[in-house]
């Protein structure tokens, strides 16, 4: 995993073992301090519990060949804030067109976007089509889309790695974290010079069987002052998805891509920010680092060093 929450695994393995849940609390929190204030060491391993033990390895891919930025607001200024009650609004929308359309501009061969559903991926392009962004980000680069059906599934990828590895004009593929192609595609090379994430994937709140097992949790961590909240949970849940989709870009030692982090959310949550890779974030991120002309900046420059 490219996050360590040994509590979270712990809760899954251990839920009724006190023992193993205080030891991986404690294990959690000294790693996270120690990795919030030193370099990522290449391999570790921690004997948590007889029953438990945990291993973590740094990423072979050097630190060049690899730039993360978190994009808090947009080339107009606007924050972007893709949270249920505000990602929906056209301001949003349209922001988020007006990002994609510039960074094309930069970034060469393959672009992979990750949204954060199927449903709002249908609402952004029934939006683009009416203003005309669509038609605008096409221009770009040739638009693909995850497929609904599994069945459709390879010869989507096979038509997008055509064209995004074809010339450096490259192409532009809309996924869906947690979906499809966002867990066990390859997308090595020029199938993806730069990922960009869209907001945070937090699952359905309304779910019985996720409401049960948060409120299982809770009970346990009220009982015991050990393991981990239900809150928690959710938002591990969430991170597993971002880090998945993050992961899909660095495919071996040699290859090179851009991560887009959009969501003024990684800036402000520093419990978000401690659920990204740990070898990827090596700084403390800050507002003034996260608008769009420095990303924009940034990313540029990353491409013309390769």
């Amino acid at each position: 995993m490219s996050y360590r929450p040994f509590s979270h695994v712990a809760a899954e393995l251990f839920a009724h073992n006190d023992d193993v849940m205080k030891a991986a609390t404690n294990a959690e929190l000294e790693t996270s301090q120690q990795y919030d204030n030193a370099p990522l060491r290449p391999s570790s391993s921690l004997q948590v519990t007889s029953q438990l033990t945990t291993f973590t390895c740094g990423h072979v891919i050097p630190s060049k060949n690899v730039i993360m930025s978190y994009l808090s607001s947009g080339p107009t200024s606007h924050k972007l804030d893709f949270r249920h009650t505000s990602r929906s609004s056209n301001d949003m929308i349209d922001e988020l067109g007006r990002a994609l359309v510039n960074l094309c501009n930069v970034v060469p061969f393959g672009f992979v976007v990750f949204l954060p559903s199927y449903n709002y991926e249908s609402l952004i392009f029934q939006r683009w089509r009416s203003t005309g962004m669509l038609a605008q980000i096409n221009k770009k680069k040739p638009i693909h889309r995850e497929p609904k059906s599994s069945r459709d599934l390879d010869t989507a990828l096979a038509r997008y790695s055509t064209e995004a590895s074809s010339s450096k004009t490259g192409a532009l593929l809309f996924s869906v974290m947690g979906g499809k192609m966002s867990e066990g595609i390859n997308f090595a090379n020029d199938m993806a010079r730069a990922v960009f994430v869209v907001g945070l994937p937090y699952p359905d709140m309304t779910d019985p069987i996720l409401l049960e097992k948060m409120q299982s949790l809770d009970r346990e961590y009220t009982r015991t002052g050990t393991g981990i909240t239900g809150q928690s949970y959710y938002r591990s849940l969430c991170m597993r998805a971002v880090n998945q989709s993050i992961g899909r870009a660095i495919r071996h030692a040699n290859d090179y891509a851009s991560i887009i982090l959009a969501d003024y959310r990684y800036t402000s949550d520093s419990k978000i920010w401690r659920g990204l890779p740990a070898w990827l974030r090596s700084e403390v991120p800050d507002q003034s680092s996260s608008t769009f002309d420095r990303v924009f900046k940034d990313v540029r420059s990353f491409f013309s060093d390769k």
